[in-house]
């Protein structure tokens, strides 16, 4: 399976919630970079993911334009989903539901040892997430 067949289907299965599938091909200290949030570990990964899933229970990832060289890809991806939960906050706190839709684009960066996510880094603009929730 090629890397952009892999990572298309690592999302198939991250909109279908299967986190267990997910977390078989994250290394178990796999470091996670993403606007406000460092951590490692593969479960930890997971847990960031589903706090999303938990604020926007109908949330949808497609990626494109991926490019992979030797143990590396990037790639985009849009997201859209309606935040119709709380959304959980790294330091604690919690936003409660806006019924705003969301459309994103990230950028993703994962590294790779052999069939295993060593490193994954996402960047997207947390003002446009704030703005597209309202919040500013």
């Amino acid at each position: 399976m090629s890397r952009t067949e892999f990572i298309t289907d690592f999302f198939g299965h991250v909109d279908a919630t299967d986190f267990d599938w997910c977390q078989d091909y994250l290394a178990p200290d796999c470091r996670i970079e993403a606007p406000g949030f460092s951590q490692q570990g593969g479960e930890v990964v997971i847990l960031w993911m589903a706090g999303f899933f938990a604020a926007f229970p109908d949330l949808k990832h497609r990626p494109y334009q991926v490019a992979s060289e030797g143990d590396s890809s990037a790639f985009l991806v849009e997201v859209t989903g309606t935040h119709t939960e709380d959304l959980a906050l790294p330091d604690g706190g919690v936003v409660p539901p806006t019924g705003r839709q969301l459309r994103m684009i990230l950028g993703e960066f994962w590294t790779f040892d052999a069939e295993k996510v060593t490193e994954y880094r996402v960047i997207y603009d947390q003002a446009e997430f704030m703005t597209q929730l309202g919040l500013m």
